[in-house]
Parts: C-alpha cells; structure tokens; sequence
C-alpha cells in the first residue's frame, strides 16, 4: 500500500552493481546448494512459497511438529503449562504466562479462521449446481473442520495444515 519512487540512477546501480556483486553469495543461493536435490525440487514447484525472497533465515523451516498435533493438542499442552506456572520461585511467571496466553489466543485464532474456510465451502457448495463442485466444496469444508484443530491424517489434510499455519504466519509478519 506504500507507494516508493527510486532514481534512474539508483536503479541502474542497482542493476550494475548490487545485482552482480550479489550472484551467488546470497544466504538463499548458499542454502539452497546445500540441500537435498528432493527439497530443492519441492521448492522449484512451489511447496514451499518463498524462501529467504522476503524475511530472515527459518520461517519456512517446519519441524513436522504441525502434522503430529493440532491446535487442540498445543492448546492443552498450553494449559498444562500455564497450570504448572511457579509464581512463588519465578520472577518470570507473570511474563510467561503472558506469552502462553497469546499462544493459547493464536491456535484459537487460527482454528475460528479453518471454521470461516469451511463456512464459506459450504455455503458455495449450497449455491452450486454442479455435483462435481458441490462434493469438492464439501470437502474442502469438512476438511478446513478437521484442520488445524486436530491433526491431518491425509495428504491433503497435512497440505490444508501447513497452508493455515502458513497464512497464520505471514498474516502475523504483514498484517
């Protein structure tokens, strides 16, 4: 929404001098050649939808922790927490509970955003005369129920995880 106007001049700099400086000693360039030819590959047809283009080392880097536990799961392990608090020996009580409370508040977040999914899959599968579209949306709302809240158990569930973890992310970084 920011408008930038650049200089004739810088852009020619730029192109001239920064660019070519730059090819091959990138830390996106340095990782990608260390990777396995199996997750560059991953990357090229778009698995992964950017990788260092605009943010800092690591946020494209899931742990596979995402596919093993949903929201649910990380809310009671979130409560477990907060419930085992020490406010009597720790100074930092009070400031850890303020975070997991936002954790807490984050998966609530992004499960209420997968039922807005599913709402709306319905609703277009209702308005849809075509059989074909109505089953896809119904699925893509059932679905969008099951994920993030619970763990995928399907190739697509896991792919539906890791996009509305994903948006989760990017929407917190550019809101």
């Amino acid at each position: 929404m920011t408008g930038y106007q650049v200089a004739e001049e810088d852009i020619s700099t730029y192109q001239e001098r920064i660019i070519p400086y730059w090819q091959g000693r990138s830390m996106r360039e340095r990782i990608s050649s260390e990777v396995p030819d199996q997750w560059r590959a991953a990357y090229e047809v778009g698995l992964f939808t950017e990788f260092m283009e605009q943010r800092a080392p690591g946020h494209t880097a899931l742990d596979g922790s995402i596919y093993e536990s949903g929201m649910v799961d990380y809310k009671a392990r979130i409560g477990d927490r907060i419930a085992r608090l020490d406010y009597q020996n720790d100074p930092k009580a009070s400031d850890r509970f303020e975070q997991l409370q936002a954790m807490d508040i984050s998966c609530d977040a992004a499960i209420i955003f997968a039922e807005r999914h599913a709402l709306l899959a319905e609703s277009m599968a209702a308005k849809t005369d075509d059989q074909l579209r109505k089953k896809e949306l119904l699925e893509i709302g059932r679905i969008c129920r099951k994920v993030p809240a619970h763990k995928p158990e399907t190739f697509h569930q896991a792919l539906q995880m890791y996009w509305f973890v994903h948006l989760g992310t990017i929407t917190e970084l550019n809101g």
